[in-house]
């Protein structure tokens, strides 16, 4: 019997046809849908909704907290107005919250806007605001 070498390139046409054969077909598939970065809950929400009447000279505190925030809250801070003279605004880091306390120094009406921003996860996080009226007697 006599053997005939044969080089292995002969077969590599046999190999990928059969390869193709047997090889899943892939199916088309629908487009993937845009990623969305945005807030996935609605506004933030504060509480207390009104602020509780202050005396001037006596001591004072609210605590003012943020609901609806889908993560951890970053910062609390006045963006507009002012606190009246004696009171000032405490961030309660890693509560959602904020306290107003001190003695206010002098009566009237002090309206003022504190804003919240929210820490994000590879986004930017949830923002927002709320106007303040605070009435000192």
């Amino acid at each position: 019997m006599k053997y005939i070498r044969r080089s292995p390139w002969v077969f590599l046409p046999a190999v990928i046809l059969s390869c193709s054969l047997f090889a899943p077909n892939p199916q088309p598939t629908e487009p993937a849908e845009e990623p969305f970065f945005g807030p996935t809950a609605g506004p933030l929400t504060f509480e207390p909704e009104v602020l509780p009447t202050a005396q001037s000279g006596e001591a004072y505190e609210v605590e003012i907290r943020v609901f609806q925030n889908v993560t951890p809250v970053g910062d609390f801070f006045v963006s507009a107005g002012n606190l009246p003279a004696g009171l000032e605004l405490t961030f309660l880091d890693g509560e959602d919250a904020a306290v107003i306390s001190g003695i206010p120094q002098e009566s009237g009406s002090f309206n003022f806007t504190l804003t919240v921003w929210c820490f994000g996860t590879q986004v930017s996080g949830q923002e927002g605001e709320k106007e303040y009226l605070l009435v000192v007697n």
